[in-house]
């Protein structure tokens, strides 16, 4: 565990992600920051959305390859419902395609898997930062799908 922070500076991150590992290694890494924090992880695209009424977050981690869902439909939903709540997608997939999607679907990011763990914390803090502008921060090898 680390060590203590003050929790009014913390911004709030939920996880939105199908796979353990990832959900675990993240907040593992975000628990090493001092001013962010995860407040909920989800599994699935309805748990998510749900997390986000309870836990009331600064801004979502979405893994667009969701099994119960379109890859983007949690995206649109917290456009729709939450329009103010910053979202950064998160995927494994690098083709130009799927950051167009993301872009089109509302997110305000979008970071390959493949990149390090102080790039993903550059693309959270500049997110929660500026809340309006797309940002991609994808590595120089695309995907070609």
């Amino acid at each position: 565990m680390g060590a203590p922070r003050a929790m009014s500076k913390q911004r709030r991150i939920l996880i939105v992600d199908n796979h353990p590992l990832i959900r675990r290694g993240l907040t593992s890494l975000l628990d090493d920051a001092t001013d962010l924090m995860v407040c909920a992880t989800a599994t699935t695209h309805q748990e998510g959305f749900k997390s986000i009424a309870i836990c009331r977050p600064d801004l979502v981690i979405v893994e667009p390859s969701n099994q119960d869902t379109d890859d983007f439909d949690l995206v649109k939903d917290i456009r729709l419902h939450y329009p103010d709540l910053p979202v950064l997608v998160f995927s494994m997939h690098n083709s130009q395609e799927n950051i167009r999607c993301a872009m089109h679907a509302g997110a305000n990011g979008y970071i390959s898997k493949r990149e390090s763990g102080e790039t993903l914390f550059s693309a959270l803090r500049q997110i929660l930062d500026v809340k309006n502008d797309f940002s991609s921060m994808s590595d120089s090898n695309s995907d070609t799908e």
